[in-house]
């Protein structure tokens, strides 16, 4: 098929995605140049769908601009199916990734930290991370094999993750709170299928990465999850991307996405916010990305 065959059919299918005008669409999938083969799956069930969402959060939340490589999340590579998804994990930032997620009780924090009733298992160098209030999990393994380790605990830490088949009063309360009480999610189901897809498709989402090997990602609250980056894709083109690969497939037409301006969008309502600065941010000297790669790395390394 013709460029302006593929153009045409890609528009058409955006627009039946979101409640965007043809034009607007078409403009769109001008700007895709990007195809990764087949639909990539969605988790099958919620309880699925919310362990993902609640991973992507919580590394989002805590990652925010200290990301390496490209790997937003600390994910270079996703292995989805219907039932389970495994994440291969960069490996500078592999070990964090697991300490981030993994429960704890922060006392200086006054709080957990992590996802509440997530239990590890060890299975040939990779790491099973189960749900204790349901059947979902997710797999984690590094991108250069080498196995991965359960964290030590740190200063005023408890390890609630090492209570296999018990969950904690404040687990449950953090898991319903997630699911129920805050007041900014409109649509929890939503918001969950939309953060389960950004933790599915990260050749897609890394590229924001790409230009400088690191963005920032960050949330202001359990309902959203925020992308901000400066060169590489415009937003326009960032957003084409994830449409052309389903990524709004199933939303509620209207709430799909919202082009605000040439430098910011959502999606799924307020869930998904990207934003672009209009010129680098990085430049020669101190605060060049090279410098700030170097730094960031340091970090991981102590």
């Amino acid at each position: 098929m013709s460029r302006s065959g593929n153009t045409n059919r890609l528009a058409k299918k955006i627009r039946s995605q979101t409640s965007l005008k043809l034009s607007t669409a078409s403009r769109l999938a001008q700007q895709v140049h990007t195809y990764l083969g087949p639909p990539i799956p969605d988790a099958e069930d919620q309880p699925q769908r919310r362990l993902e969402a609640y991973c992507a959060h919580v590394l989002a939340r805590r990652f925010q601009d200290g990301q390496l490589n490209g790997a937003l999340l600390g994910v270079v590579e996703a292995r989805p199916t219907a039932r389970q998804l495994e994440l291969v994990l960069e490996p500078a930032m592999a070990d964090s990734v697991i300490y981030e997620l993994l429960p704890r009780f922060d006392k200086h924090y006054g709080g957990i930290r992590g996802v509440p009733g997530l239990r590890p298992r060890r299975r040939q160098g990779q790491l099973v991370l189960r749900d204790s209030f349901g059947p979902a999990h997710l797999i984690a393994s590094r991108a250069d094999r080498k196995p991965l380790h359960l964290p030590a605990p740190r200063d005023g830490e408890t390890r609630l993750w090492k209570a296999r088949g018990r969950l904690s009063r404040d687990e449950k309360r953090e898991a319903r709170e997630w699911d129920t009480s805050i007041p900014h999610i409109v649509d929890a189901p939503v918001r969950d299928v939309l953060l389960s897809r950004i933790l599915r498709r990260p050749a897609l989402v890394n590229r924001a990465a790409q230009p400088h090997g690191f963005a920032n990602c960050y949330t202001h609250h359990e309902g959203d999850l925020v992308i901000e980056w400066c060169c590489g894709d415009t937003v326009e083109a960032f957003c084409a991307t994830l449409l052309a690969h389903d990524f709004a497939q199933g939303l509620p037409r209207d709430e799909a996405i919202k082009l605000l301006s040439a430098h910011m969008a959502r999606l799924g309502g307020h869930t998904l916010i990207l934003r672009r600065h209009p010129s680098c941010q990085y430049g020669k000297g101190p605060f060049s990305a090279q410098e700030i790669a170097e730094h960031i790395r340091e970090g991981y390394a102590l």
